[in-house]
C-alpha cells in the first residue's frame, strides 16, 4: 500500500513542487491551502506524512500544531515543518515535530526528511509489534 501524505501549504506553486516531490516517491497526498482545512483533513484521514507549513490563512501551522499536541500528540512525529520562520524557535515550541526544514527547501534534503520520517515509523512499528507478539 502507498504511503499518504498532507500538504499544508497557502502558495499553489509550492503545493505543486511538493506533490511532485512526493509523487517521485510513490505517496499519495491530499493538498490543504490553510490550516483550517488541514485540520478537517486531519479528522477524516490517516496520514504517514504532514507537510506543514506555519504561516497560513484562517489557521495557523503553529495552530495546527498545537491542536495535534492538545487532541492527537502522536501526529507530531509525522509532522515535517517547511517554513520561512526561525526553525530553531519552532523546534523549541514542538520538540516532538519529525523534522523543521528552511523555505526555500532543497529537494533532496526534503526527499531525506520523507524518508527517515517512514523509516523511523516503521522501526517503532515493528519494535511496538516485537513487543505485544508472544513468544
Amino acid at each position: 500500500m502507498r504511503s499518504r501524505a498532507l500538504i499544508v501549504e497557502d502558495d499553489a506553486a509550492a503545493r505543486e513542487l511538493l506533490g511532485q516531490l512526493l509523487e517521485s516517491l510513490d505517496f499519495v497526498f491530499d493538498l490543504a491551502a490553510d490550516g483550517e482545512e488541514a485540520l478537517r483533513s486531519l479528522g477524516e484521514q490517516e496520514y504517514d506524512i504532514i507537510l506543514l507549513d506555519i504561516v497560513l490563512p484562517k489557521v495557523s501551522g503553529i495552530e495546527v500544531m498545537e491542536s495535534l499536541q492538545r487532541h492527537r500528540p502522536r501526529l507530531l512525529g509525522k509532522v515535517i515543518v517547511v517554513t520561512g520562520l526561525d526553525i530553531r524557535e519552532i523546534r523549541s515550541l514542538f520538540p516532538a515535530v519529525h523534522e523543521t526544514l528552511s523555505k526555500p527547501v532543497l529537494p533532496g534534503r526534503l526527499r531525506e526528511a520523507v524518508r527517515s520520517c517512514i523509516t523511523r515509523r516503521g522501526q517503532v512499528a515493528a519494535i511496538v509489534d516485537e513487543r505485544i507478539t508472544p513468544d
